[in-house]
């Protein structure tokens, strides 16, 4: 592995980041914040510039012909992640102590949504656009301005992009990765700028409607009252709202298609079916847990579908306390955080395309017992047959899973002295990206630095999907051949 490589493309992409970071300074100044206020982003983003460009100047002196292999691109991207998540926590210093700041920040670029803050509504305007922000860049992924950066780099850019496989997986647009990217991107924008227009005209303030925009569309769940949604106390606003988490957490190819009149595309998508039908399901189960509870029937068809669009996106927006629910449909929304959305959306978990694998993978064996050997018995999804190597890679993504998420929970269990539901909530909520949590806000912010830090690692771990974070671990992979 050639380090000159890795730091042109960190170099490059920290120079990138230099500028998202200082865009909360504009808004800062509209709203006439002091210079204490904002300094925060004017140190992030002179210090990503300043360090982005050292390095590229630094990988640009032992510049190679080569394009960046498989290991080269895993590394930056984790080296990205890590490097974003440090700068992009500098701003909450001013509010926040060390690993409060970098577990909010790692919270809000991986999309996951577990905040450590209890009020924002008493944050300045440009903390608030900045936590929203970074749910916003970091929905699509931040990570796809690698591609501009090393867009000659062939097979290797597709390796790094597949690193954070949320978004084209199923399907490329076009031919051109580029052009693909930049075509989700502009559907990214339509549908965050449509809802900030519908939010304003549903009575939300401009600002709130920006902010509830990019963190719905990203599947994030940040929000700018401490009650979420719910401090609107307006039914249209969450009836917008559950769109809004939905499509978040639809495959953004098919919203392509949909957006340029292919309106079949969704009945063809296996996916897309068994995503709306996980959805349907918990969402009819949390209605009539709600009516148990003494609900009006409109307020429990109203907060059941909301609570499932939430989950089943991984958005993590509420207008009720899960703790409130049943022990068993608690452990139900859990399953529901582990499989989270489409592939090819902005939304986190193990993702229904795989757990749709996993189920005609189990039917294919199952229907081999009666055929004969001859039989061509194949696993199918909307008319294609998965390959084999596919389907390791899904077993393999499956197992990652399941070990980061039960050594994390015993690892908040040891650390806490929690009950089991808490530990595995948080962790499952880490590892999926999600936001939803056992446990009361006092609780999350009183919670030991060990807890934090592991989830930490799980929420990127997760937003990476497990393999390039696992990867770096392995020396023959990453040795270096400069």
């Amino acid at each position: 592995m050639r380090s000159s490589v890795i730091l042109r493309i960190v170099g490059a992409f920290l120079q990138i980041f230099a500028v998202l970071v200082a865009l909360p300074i504009i808004v800062g100044v509209y709203y006439g914040e002091s210079l204490a206020q904002i300094s925060g982003f004017i140190v992030a983003s002179v210090s990503s510039l300043v360090l982005g460009y050292s390095i590229y100047m630094s990988g640009k002196q032992g510049e190679s012909s080569r394009n960046p292999d498989i290991s080269e691109a895993m590394f930056a991207t984790v080296l990205g992640w890590v490097l974003a998540v440090v700068f992009g926590a500098i701003p909450f210093l001013t509010h926040l102590n060390i690993i409060d700041a970098v577990f909010e920040a790692t919270a809000g670029l991986t999309t996951t949504g577990i905040s450590i803050v209890l009020a924002p509504e008493t944050l300045p305007s440009s903390i608030l656009f900045w936590r929203s922000f970074m749910q916003w860049i970091g929905g699509l992924g931040i990570l796809t301005f690698f591609i501009v950066v090393i867009r000659e780099s062939g097979a290797a850019t597709r390796s790094l992009y597949s690193a954070e496989s949320h978004k084209t997986d199923a399907g490329s647009i076009r031919p051109s990765l580029t052009k693909s990217i930049a075509d989700l991107w502009r559907v990214y924008g339509f549908i965050t700028a449509l809802f900030a227009g519908i939010y304003v005209l549903l009575g939300m303030p401009a600002f709130d409607s920006v902010l509830h925009s990019f963190s719905g569309i990203s599947t994030g769940g940040f929000s700018t009252m401490g009650e979420s949604i719910a401090g609107f106390n307006s039914t249209p606003i969450e009836a917008a709202t559950i769109l809004l988490m939905f499509l978040g957490g639809v495959n953004f190819v098919l919203l392509y298609r949909f957006l340029r009149t292919d309106y079949g595309s969704f009945l063809r998508s296996a996916e897309f079916k068994l995503y709306f039908k996980v959805f349907l399901v918990m969402s009819v189960l949390t209605c009539f847990e709600l009516i148990r509870q003494g609900f009006t029937p409109e307020r429990a068809v109203f907060d059941g579908v909301f609570t499932s669009a939430a989950v089943v996106s991984s958005t993590g927006h509420s207008t009720i306390t899960l703790t409130s629910l049943t022990v068993g449909l608690q452990a139900a929304f859990i399953g529901v955080m582990f499989v989270g959305g489409s592939l090819g959306s902005t939304s986190g978990g193990f993702k229904i395309f795989r757990l749709k694998a996993m189920i005609e993978l189990l039917r294919t064996h199952l229907r081999s017992y009666k055929l004969p050997k001859s039989a061509i018995n194949e696993v199918k999804i909307d008319g294609e047959i998965l390959d084999s190597s596919m389907i390791r890679t899904i077993s393999v993504l499956f197992f990652s899973w399941v070990s980061i998420i039960f050594l994390g929970t015993l690892i908040v269990l040891y650390a806490e002295g929690t009950n089991l539901m808490a530990a595995l909530s948080g962790t499952v909520s880490a590892a999926g990206n999600m936001g939803p949590v056992y446990m009361e806000g006092s609780e999350m912010v009183d919670l030991s630095a060990v807890t934090k830090f592991t989830w930490i690692i799980v929420m990127i771990a997760g937003r990476l999907e497990m393999i390039p974070l696992l990867a770096i671990f392995n020396s023959e992979l990453f040795k270096d051949s400069e």
